[in-house]
């Protein structure tokens, strides 16, 4: 049988075991709990960093929304800009191509001839002399000098002679796109007014004309003026020889 006394140490050993062992388990437990769960420092750098980079990925969305929105804006300005030059280029070349068909009036420097009958003759009368006329033929040779000259336009008592306007005569009258003239004739050429004079006055270029002048007081005068007007093509357009082209299938 065990001694009071020795029972005591016995229990006061065992209990300080026990307090010792549970103290060091704590602590143990302690340091694995607080190793395990990050601490409070560390989480609120991460949610710092993760917000800077939110705020730095909508700052740099929101700039690159505004540079497509200025290069949309600078890439319709260009479009306008390429669409009123292509408007502009293609009236330009349509103005181009009515002054060239004679489409559209001009106006500028150049050399305007007269021609008339002879003096005191009447054309109704039947027995008039007909070599003291101005014919037709007349007319087309004046034109043919003229664009040998390289005239820009040419219109006779304001009806616009074109690649195709007929010069044509029923009896003693002259025909000019279908219309009837009467003397005296006004021949309006655009061009060169020195070279055109020069051709005119060339003795080679008309010399029937220019015998009838001498011979029968065929009136010719030719000056050089700086404002010639010559009026549109005011005849029909023959499309004739025009026909539609369509590419061949293959």
């Amino acid at each position: 049988m065990i001694e009071p006394s020795k029972k005591r140490s016995i229990n006061w050993k065992v209990g300080a075991v026990f307090v010792f062992t549970g103290a060091f388990i704590g602590m143990l437990l302690t340091v694995q709990f607080k190793s395990s769960i990050p601490s409070a420092t560390f989480l609120s750098d991460q949610l710092k960093v993760q917000k800077e980079l939110v705020e730095s990925y909508l700052a740099d969305q929101g700039l690159l929304k505004t540079k497509i929105v200025s290069l949309r804006d600078q890439i319709e300005e260009a479009q306008e800009r390429a669409q009123q030059y292509v408007q502009t280029a293609n009236l330009e070349m349509l103005n181009d191509l009515k002054e060239d068909v004679g489409l559209q009036s001009v106006r500028g420097p150049g050399v305007v001839i007269t021609l008339n009958d002879g003096l005191f003759v009447n054309r109704d009368n039947p027995d008039t002399v007909r070599q003291s006329l101005i014919h037709a033929s007349d007319l087309r040779d004046v034109v043919n000098v003229l664009r040998t000259a390289k005239v820009d336009a040419i219109a006779i008592n304001d009806q616009r002679v074109i690649a195709s306007t007929p010069l044509t005569s029923v009896g003693n009258t002259i025909l000019v796109n279908n219309f009837h003239l009467l003397p005296p004739f006004t021949v309006s050429a655009m061009g060169d007014s020195e070279l055109i004079l020069q051709r005119l006055n060339d003795s080679s270029s008309l010399p029937d004309l220019q015998k009838r002048v001498e011979d029968l007081n065929i009136q010719f005068q030719s000056e050089a003026r700086e404002g010639v007007l010559i009026p549109e093509y005011a005849g029909n357009l023959s499309i004739k020889y025009i026909s539609e082209y369509k590419e061949s299938e293959t």
